[in-house]
């Protein structure tokens, strides 16, 4: 029996069910903790703020359609997306943790306070929302740009962004700098808390062994960024889809307005 079309998910679910029935109990479980862990991801999830993200501005389309507030496209979790993103969380969370004890360890590093750094540097255009894990969710109320933030550090008495990457081990290997796609979201750190240089450290989801880069931000960069968003505003405020541009190829594949800019043709 093939069945066909989203108005027929429940169906499968039901066919799914009665085969579950005359499973091994082994198997029988682990169906129903797969579809559990899939079933607690979809109940969580939510639709995103009408705020600029940096992970969002490779591609004007998909920061327009974020703060127009857009539906996304339906999606089906899968268990095992579910527990990547998961275990990267693990990771970033022991690797600040490895971070913050560097100085307990007689290293001159010190993880620095976000909180208190926006407040003694009188950046007055952030908002501190709260904490998600070891990250800091951060707001920009002039430019409507919502974000979080691993850390920053003082390092050899100068001060850093510090951002974590987790990936699979092909990618790690293949790893020589600093992701292109990772290079707004470094822009937009520099921008807010008026830092020039951010240190990623790249983690092999694999085997836990790390790269590390700098990554320095001009001024050209940052009012290049300014641009972006002053321009995607105006087609907000005209209601004009901005014109395709050409983007990386996992930009487009991993974009969560995909059906919808290919109606905008």
């Amino acid at each position: 029996m093939i069945i066909t079309g989203r108005g027929n998910f429940k169906n499968i679910v039901k066919l799914l069910d009665s085969i579950n029935t005359d499973m091994p109990v082994n198997e029988s479980f682990l169906y129903d903790l797969k579809r559990s862990i899939e079933m607690t991801d979809e109940k969580n999830r939510h639709k995103p703020s009408q705020t600029y993200k940096p992970s969002m501005m490779n591609c004007i389309r998909a920061s327009y359609y974020q703060i127009k507030g857009e539906d996304l496209d339906e999606e089906k979790s899968s268990y095992t997306l579910v527990g990547i993103c998961n275990s990267g969380t693990d990771i970033h969370i022991r690797i600040q943790q490895a971070v913050e004890g560097m100085a307990l360890n007689g290293i001159d590093c010190e993880y620095v306070n976000i909180a208190e750094f926006v407040k003694n540097r009188n950046l007055n255009h952030l908002e501190i929302k709260g904490k998600s894990g070891e990250e800091t969710k951060l707001y920009d109320k002039n430019l409507n740009i919502s974000f979080l933030c691993d850390g920053i550090i003082k390092y050899k008495n100068k001060y850093y962004i510090i951002e974590f990457k987790t990936e699979n081990s092909f990618k790690w290997n293949n790893r020589s700098n600093v992701d292109p796609s990772h290079y707004q979201q470094a822009i937009t750190y520099s921008l807010e808390f008026g830092l020039t240089d951010i240190i990623f450290v790249y983690i092999s989801r694999d085997n836990l062994d790390m790269k590390c880069y700098l990554f320095h931000v001009t001024d050209s960069m940052k009012e290049k960024l300014t641009e972006y968003i002053i321009l995607c505003d105006q087609y907000i405020n005209d209601n004009k889809v901005p014109p395709k541009e050409p983007i990386s190829k996992k930009a487009c594949t991993y974009c969560l307005y995909k059906k919808r800019c290919e109606k905008d043709l």
